[in-house]
């Protein structure tokens, strides 16, 4: 019986151990000593490690290139260019002419640029493709995860914001892995060794090249605060347009229907400006540092340019050996703008780390218990004892239901919408678990089973039968995996799927698009009923399955759940409708209402 609970009677609700974004204050971003988001694709990145730690290697090799590369430079000028070269006599050897020391030179830095050109061809393919193998197993991760969290949770986020993350929020992440390779450890291995050159050249100028680096420090670690709150207001509005775009888009025949281009043209404007708004704030806090940056850097270059060409005029230092020191100047100044650069990326991936966070970390799923068992193979029967259940605190849908199903039975569930016909199937599925009481199969609480067994004794005809955008055979194979082509033919003409398969253009292998466009309300249910139909389950559950179908539709769909669930091989079948015709073939009608207990 299904009645409204005493008031002021205890409700048992399941709270929720992750929240959704939108239940989470923009403070969520932890500091930690690791980047949230290598903390975030850490244990994706593991089994990456060697290609990682290779793509390092080649890096740092190409640092130490990279630092050669100035000296052809200052091979030309002190030996072949400066005045006293030509014809002094200095040198012997090939050092005696200035045009062998400028081809020796010339050769040397191509040679150079060479090398680093095909370091940076092999570290760039080996992190790239360590970070889409990376990529692909963080997202599987979330796919699974997402598949197995509770249905509460899935009520409360859109699923164009979990493609959102996915997506663009793992691309972020895959960023800062890829930046952490090539460019943290070779921009410190390039930042020590100019340092020490500069050093040993001279330690005056160095100190002088150094003196704008805490002010750099400073700028940058505003800005990376600064571009990590904006990237999360950017990364929130993103999601919550993929989630109004995917809304829309699924409902388009509906739209069109209702002649209501406009509104939804309104409701995607609304949220795409709002994404753009973000988006440019985002940028313009981005950009501001450019400059700043630049500026400073070019402060420090024009000071050891003004000393170091004192030094020269003193002679104390060569011009060749000024430019040395002013490329490692240059270099010593990449890293630094590397570094900070990195910053900005691991701001941008640590908004998206926080959301993709949310779904790794999510545990609100409906668990099995560590000593669960199969399911029976339901020989006895179904029984719902005094089970009370709401899909939100306070407003229960079932409270105190009772039911018993024979094994073999044709058991229907009549009664008006909201009463929680449906549900009973849900709590079958142990889609949810229940609030209060217990549900047994063949005497055993289905909180005792393993939920994989316990749904393989469920053969599930949903309300709206969902389609995959294939063809017409893999839909109905989805309903068992070891289906054979003979099975799902066999099927088919159990449900008179055949009546319209051999019209279509290839059979049961024509595609039906996306949600089963290609085919009417009808035959999409035909299709969902071959999908029980090949299923080996004992049981079928049927969810209004002649909702919204014109009569001779209808009388089709109930002739073909006649044809599947009677015979030799009669399968226990509870059914929920508001149609009176379907609920005729029931062996048991359960009148279901809000005062009555139930009649037979």
């Amino acid at each position: 019986m299904v009645r409204q609970p005493p008031e002021g009677s205890p409700t048992t609700v399941l709270v929720p151990r992750c929240t959704t974004e939108a239940d989470q204050p923009t403070a969520s971003v932890v500091v930690m000593k690791l980047p949230l988001s290598l903390a975030v694709a850490g244990p994706a990145a593991r089994p990456e490690l060697p290609a990682l730690a290779a793509a390092s290697g080649l890096v740092v090799l190409r640092v130490g290139a990279v630092l050669l590369r100035p000296w052809p430079l200052a091979l030309a000028v002190d030996h072949a260019l400066r005045p006293t070269a030509s014809g002094s006599g200095v040198g012997s050897g090939i050092w005696a002419s200035p045009v062998a020391v400028l081809v020796l030179a010339a050769v040397a830095s191509v040679l150079l640029s060479a090398v680093v050109g095909l370091l940076d061809m092999a570290s760039l393919r080996t992190v790239e493709g360590a970070a889409e193998r990376i990529g692909a197993s963080l997202r599987a991760d979330m796919f699974q995860r997402t598949m197995t969290r509770s249905l509460r949770w899935h009520d409360r986020m859109r699923s164009g914001e979990l493609v959102s993350r996915l997506t663009t929020d793992v691309g972020r992440l895959l960023d800062a892995v890829v930046a952490v390779t090539t460019s943290f450890l070779p921009d410190a291995v390039m930042l020590a060794g100019v340092l020490a050159l500069l050093v040993a050249f001279d330690p005056q100028l160095a100190l002088i090249g150094l003196t704008v680096a805490p002010v750099l420090a400073v700028l940058a670690v505003r800005q990376r605060r600064r571009i990590r709150a904006a990237q999360h207001a950017a990364r929130t509005e993103s999601g919550r347009l993929a989630g109004a775009t995917t809304d829309l888009l699924r409902n388009v025949r509906a739209v069109q229907a209702f002649g209501r281009i406009d509104r939804a043209a309104a409701i995607f404007g609304t949220r795409n400006r709002a994404v753009l708004d973000v988006e440019l704030r985002a940028i313009d806090v981005d950009a501001r540092w450019t400059p700043m940056a630049d500026i400073v850097l070019a402060i420090g270059t024009a000071l050891v340019l003004v000393v170091g060409g004192r030094h020269v005029l003193t002679g104390s230092l060569s011009v060749g050996e000024l430019l040395v020191v002013l490329a490692y100047l240059r270099d010593l100044y990449s890293p630094v703008r590397g570094l900070t650069r990195l910053s900005v990326v691991l701001a941008k991936a640590g908004a998206s780390a926080v959301r993709v966070r949310e779904v790794l970390d999510c545990d609100e799923a409906v668990e099995d218990r560590y000593d669960a068992r199969p399911a029976p193979r339901l020989r006895s029967g179904v029984r719902f004892e005094q089970v009370s259940f709401g899909y939100e605190p306070g407003r229960p849908v079932l409270d105190h239901f009772d039911l018993d199903i024979t094994a073999g039975e044709t058991a229907c569930l009549l009664g008006p919408s909201g009463i929680g016909k449906s549900t009973t199937l849900h709590l079958l599925l142990r889609l949810y678990d229940v609030d209060a009481g217990r549900i047994l199969i063949d005497g055993v609480d289905l909180r005792d089973c393993d939920q994989r067994s316990l749904r393989d004794r469920f053969a599930f005809v949903p309300q709206d039968p969902w389609l995959l955008d294939a063809t017409v055979a893999e839909n109905i194979a989805f309903g068992n995996q070891n289906a054979t082509r003979a099975g799902v033919v066999a099927a088919g003409r159990t449900a008179l799927v055949d009546e319209f398969a051999d019209r279509l253009p290839f059979g049961y292998d024509t595609p039906l698009g996306e949600g089963g466009v290609r085919l009417s309300g009808g035959q999409r249910r035909r299709v969902a009923l071959a999908r029980a139909a090949v299923s080996p389950a004992p049981m079928v559950l049927l969810d209004e399955p002649t909702a919204s179908l014109d009569p001779v539709s209808a009388g089709t769909v109930i002739q073909a759940i006649r044809a599947m669930t009677t015979g030799p091989s009669r399968r226990t079948v509870l059914m929920v409708t508001h149609d009176r015709d379907l609920a005729a073939i029931a062996d048991r009608v359960v009148t279901l209402d809000h005062d009555l207990a139930g009649r037979r």
